[in-house]
């Protein structure tokens, strides 16, 4: 084994076949679990065929081993034990779920316990009820008695199977010696490993759990149920996959547990046991087949599954409007909602106006797809009464023809004029069309004069009496809608966060170098992006103004300030840069297509709006491992975590997953930006980690989609709420 690496307490060890999807979700929940604790992760992949790959793209700190063929359990487990070094190591099963607190409790018991070699934390069902993972050692009654067993089925109450699972004598707060505890979740120390030993490779997969267990005890180690913490496990999702094959491993290995620890064994006795082995094995593999058959298996689903659609469920109309798809995160928002709603259940129509000249086009994400918007011509971002009018009838004559039974608005100006006509053809066709409004940002601050954004508040606050939902981004955005502004009351807005692909860039470290050559860079020039349309709300000016003021304050510093985007104000910006003396420092780069390639280069993400929705370079750059720094507007607080304190005047403040300023304020934001080119590199490392983990929880293209189902289905069905889209 390694030699000793004092500075982490915990090696965590999962053993991957073809659970490649359970495992990113388990590995999210480790991370939020372990919160500051450094631990150093080991996946052992048995020869997965699920791209395994997309480990290391999501995590690339985890330690990734592809093995070239199917070495079974326990010898994987000890491929990670032998590279591992730290006095406690945890073995945790691809589908668990780590349940908050899993170590707080576990880490004092440990210290405190000395003599105990193994403890085994409560495990749950994904339903919450408890596993039997606390057990007496298996007897010749415990195949008959198994939890698979004929009679356990015909006789669930039965003395022997209660006395055997011992986790039913266990107050659920005390922890408890046991004779040994389940392999889907064990942590074990490093000293009772030398002494014992490593797991028995003989146990291709299953009861070698059991067998360490038995070892602990016999060398004068305790095994110990320790219910104060907790995983969730999705029970057989590996072994599932290669039913004949983990049923002959099982009973394999249960032979192999019983001719281990019963020598000599009375000739006779052997092939009797063989043959009720075999006969349980086809008992079990009969039972799997009928459910399988019926489609009542009873293993847990997985939040990824598809679920079944009933037979009276007809197809959900979705008309779908936002008024341009210029670059920038609506458009990427409605194209991932047009083409990712199963398709089985939601038949949607997308309708888009044209953007200005001096706008950037996302047009082309619908290039590859079947389901390509329809353009109205005449709707566009500015108020224009002829062009309006005539927007608006070709708006009423998409909704005679494709008769949608919900319509969904994105941005402003598609908000006012769908809603408007969705309002005529209810009440001339009797029909009863129901309208969502999501708000991706909002034009009640920092686009107009003061009379101007009342007049636009008064017109929202009327047309929203039109709205069934509105949907808000975050829940800073809810809060001022509700309270702030008075769009709407609360039961009528509900948040539900952006969702994205966000694989290309959690493997943009692939592309690395790439755009520091079209810069002309080396790798030791600091990059300092802001990616976004050059418009006043954005305050590129201030950007340039903290260029300055950090250039400056660290003349010894090679730095450079790089604005990707292009828009109205990039010919007065570029202007300003000259005269402020930044034409070396700063590098104006338009629009990027493949973006990942930019954050793949960025030190630094920069954000200096004055008013923002969910700014997407945000999350991005999260996912990118890219630091952030923005000014406090919208929901970018909700991105980078509640600070705790106000911020204080000319200056900036740490929150959990970036750099947070004042709105307005060069000063502070240079402050904030010196502070995380120059900290403690350790430090700066957990917070990208944190940050990452926190985007693909909560920004995941999968959740957004399931929300957004939920969603139409409760309209157009509310009294069958929670059936057709919840998994049976």
């Amino acid at each position: 084994m390694g030699e000793q690496d004092n500075s982490c307490l915990f090696d965590i060890i999962l053993v991957n076949y073809n659970s490649t999807g359970y495992i990113l979700k388990c590995l999210d929940t480790v991370y939020e679990t372990l919160g500051d604790r450094p631990a150093v992760i080991y996946v052992q992949d048995n020869h997965s065929q699920d791209c395994p790959e997309k480990i290391h793209q999501h995590f690339p700190e985890v330690h990734l081993t592809l093995n070239d063929n199917n070495l079974g359990f326990a010898a994987a487990v000890n491929q990670a034990i032998l590279k591992s070094t730290s006095p406690y190591i945890v073995l945790l099963n691809p589908d668990s779920l780590m349940v908050k607190g899993f170590f707080e409790a576990a880490i004092p018991y440990l210290s405190q316990n000395p003599d105990v070699g193994i403890i085994g934390p409560k495990i749950l069902d994904s339903d919450g009820s408890i596993q039997g993972s606390a057990r007496s050692f298996p007897t010749p009654l415990t195949a008959f008695f198994g939890r698979k067993s004929l009679f356990t089925r015909l006789f669930p109450n039965n003395r022997i199977t209660s006395v055997n699972v011992l986790t039913s004598r266990c107050d659920g707060i005390t922890p408890m010696e046991v004779d040994w505890v389940s392999g889907a979740c064990m942590i074990v120390r490093r000293q009772a490993i030398e002494s014992v030993g490593l797991f028995d490779e003989r146990f291709f997969m299953y009861w070698e759990d059991a067998d360490w267990c038995r070892r602990m005890w016999n060398s004068g180690w305790k095994v110990v149920y320790f219910p104060l913490s907790e995983v969730m496990h999705y029970v057989g999702v590996s072994s599932d996959q290669l039913m004949i094959r983990s049923l002959f491993e099982f009973h394999k290995s249960v032979y192999f547990l019983f001719d281990k620890y019963n020598r000599p064994s009375p000739w006779l006795l052997k092939p009797l046991i063989v043959s009720g082995l075999f006969l349980r094995m086809c008992f079990v593999a009969m039972s799997g087949c009928i459910h399988l058959w019926v489609g009542r298996a009873s293993r847990s689903r997985c939040p990824d599954d598809k679920p079944p659609v009933p037979a009276d469920f007809r197809r959900i109309r979705i008309l779908r409007m936002i008024a341009r798809l210029n670059i920038g995160g609506p458009a990427i928002h409605v194209h991932l909602l047009t083409t990712g709603l199963d398709p089985r259940r939601f038949e949607t129509l997308l309708v888009t106006g044209n953007i200005s000249s001096q706008e950037g086009d996302m047009s082309y994400l619908f290039d590859s797809d079947d389901n390509k918007p329809q353009v109205i011509p005449e709707l566009q971002r500015d108020i224009s009464p002829p062009l309006d009018i005539k927007a608006l009838i070709h708006i009423f004559q998409t909704l005679n023809r494709f008769k949608p039974d919900i319509v969904d608005t994105h941005t402003a100006k598609a908000g006012f004029s769908a809603r408007f006509a969705v309002l005529v053809y209810n009440f001339l066709f009797r029909q009863h069309v129901h309208i969502v409004h999501t708000f991706h940002g909002h034009v009640f601050e920092g686009y107009f004069s003061h009379a101007k954004s009342g007049f636009f508040v008064w017109i929202e606050r009327m047309i929203a009496k039109l709205t069934n939902v509105i949907i808000a981004i975050s829940d800073t955005q809810r809060q001022e809608l509700v309270e702030k502004y008075r769009i709407a009351p609360k039961e009528k807005v509900r948040t539900i966060e952006l969702g994205f692909d966000l694989s290309p860039f959690l493997s943009c470290h692939q592309l690395k170098g790439n755009f520091r050559k079209k810069l002309g860079i080396d790798d030791n020039t600091i990059t300092v992006g802001i990616i976004g349309r050059l418009v006043p709300i954005k305050n590129h000016t201030m950007f340039l103004q903290v260029a300055r003021l950090f250039s400056d304050a660290h003349p010894d510093i090679n730095i450079r300030f790089i604005i990707v985007g292009d828009g109205e104000c990039r010919q007065e910006l570029e202007k300003t840069c000259g005269e402020m003396g930044l034409t070396r420092q700063v590098v104006f780069w338009g629009w990027v297509r493949n973006i990942s390639e930019v954050y793949a280069d960025l030190d630094v993400l920069a954000l200096t709006s004055l008013n923002e929705g969910t700014p997407f370079s945000i999350i991005e750059a999260m996912a990118s491992s890219v630091p952030v720094i923005a000014t406090r507007a919208g929901g970018v607080q909700d991105l980078l975590g509640h600070p705790h304190d106000e911020i204080p005047e000319n200056d900036f403040i740490i929150c959990q997953h970036g750099i947070l300023a004042r709105k307005n304020d060069p000063d502070g934001f240079a402050k904030g930006l010196s502070y995380l080119v120059t900290e403690d590199i350790a430090i700066k490392e957990k917070r990208i980690r944190q940050a990452r983990g926190f985007v693909c929880q909560r920004y995941s293209q999968e959740r957004l989609i399931h929300d957004i189902e939920n969603l139409y289905t409760d309209l157009m069905y509310p009294e069958k709420r929670g059936l057709p889209h919840d998994p049976a």
